[in-house]
């Protein structure tokens, strides 16, 4: 019987270990000491000891001793409050620092808007002529909304741009109770109804990348009366959200060098030009950051039915998120006014090749 539980001890404990070092890696000193502990009660070592204290019978206290530690740790995870975004106010500083410095590049003159929401404050980058057709831009994850700076110029020629910081993400918007954050697609949806009220705009198209097509989707399925078109630019919630969330998840658990340089290569498909303008603000990004957001899962058969909006998909052939556009783009066949495009760019794709991807943007908007 011993024999038979030695190999899954064993190996529960170098998984209990890789979760010690990637507490210590993050400075997570309570996670630290709770796998320390589960990594010794997995091993013939600690048997051996508890049974001194406990007779025959060690085997069950070990066992019971690490459904309890494992009961506790996930009681604090659920029950304890989010702690803040950046490691530090100095991080915070930094990442604005960064975004304002890469502000210096945005090729229209634009507004600062702050907007106070039932969650927080809100940024808004507002660009364009005053009285064109306004359009919602809705930033992918851990980029802010300073990434659509390769679109504006084109885009902001025939439209008023509202580029949404997404709350709970780096950038400019903040989170006024770290205990009271948006937690379904539902509350997504809302929030950026009160954003487009704040903003005085009924109803316009709206362009989500990567995790903004999440957002973008829960707006057109919750208030479809809001959103005029959508434009979803490799979007989270129709496929790729599992990988997606293994890797970064990986890069977070453990921020070594080796492992960013990995993940900055895999979402970035290579980009020399994207690599060279994340630089440093994408390491800082898995280093000092803890977003709290709603996780991009995919979205159910009946709710991309009942997306009425009409759709552009555009995926592409080196995304490593969305992962094979063909695929992609038969799990939104069923939606009822969908159309897909697919280019030659990874991930972000709009950053990546703007000439390819915002004339479709274009031509699809004024159809």
């Amino acid at each position: 019987m011993r024999a038979l539980l030695l190999l899954p001890g064993l190996l529960l404990a170098m998984l209990f270990a890789l979760l010690a070092v990637s507490s210590a890696l993050t400075g997570n000193w309570g996670g630290l000491s709770l796998f320390a502990v589960l990594t010794w009660l997995c091993l013939p070592a600690s048997g051996r000891a508890l049974g001194r204290l406990a007779g025959g019978a060690q085997l069950q206290l070990r066992l019971a001793l690490i459904a309890a530690l494992l009961a506790f740790g996930a009681w604090r995870f659920v029950s304890g409050t989010p702690g803040p975004i950046y490691a530090s106010p100095e991080i915070r500083a930094r990442f604005h620092a960064i975004y304002d410095d890469k502000m210096q590049n945005w090729p229209l003159p634009y507004d600062d808007i702050m907007l106070s929401t039932r969650y927080g404050r809100v940024h808004v980058i507002a660009s364009g002529p005053q009285d064109a057709p306004p359009l919602l831009l809705l930033h992918a994850s851990g980029v802010g909304s300073w990434s659509w700076k390769w679109n504006a110029a084109a885009l902001g020629s025939r439209y008023r741009l509202f580029a949404v910081d997404l709350i709970g993400d780096v950038g400019k918007s903040d989170y006024a109770d770290p205990a009271h954050v948006m937690k379904t697609g539902r509350d997504q949806a809302d929030l950026y109804a009160e954003i487009a009220d704040l903003l005085g705009i009924a109803r316009a198209p709206v362009i989500g990348a990567s995790e903004g097509g999440f957002v973008a989707s829960n707006f057109a399925l919750y208030h479809p009366d809001r959103v005029e078109k959508l434009v979803l630019l490799g979007p989270m919630g129709y496929s790729g959200a599992t990988s997606a969330i293994a890797v970064i998840t990986l890069a977070q658990l453990f921020p070594l060098p080796s492992v960013q340089r990995f993940t900055f290569r895999w979402a970035f498909s290579g980009d020399a030009k994207l690599q060279a303008d994340y630089t440093e603000w994408f390491p800082l990004l898995m280093r000092e950051t803890h977003p709290a957001k709603v996780a991009p899962l995919p979205l159910s058969a009946a709710q991309r039915r009942a997306i009425t909006a009409p759709t552009l998909f555009v995926f592409g052939t080196r995304d490593n998120l969305v992962g094979d556009p063909a695929r992609a783009a038969e799990r939104v066949s069923d939606m009822p006014d969908a159309r897909v495009e697919v280019v030659d760019a990874g991930h972000l794709m709009a950053a990546e090749a703007p000439e390819l991807v915002t004339p479709l943007i274009l031509d699809f908007l004024a159809d």
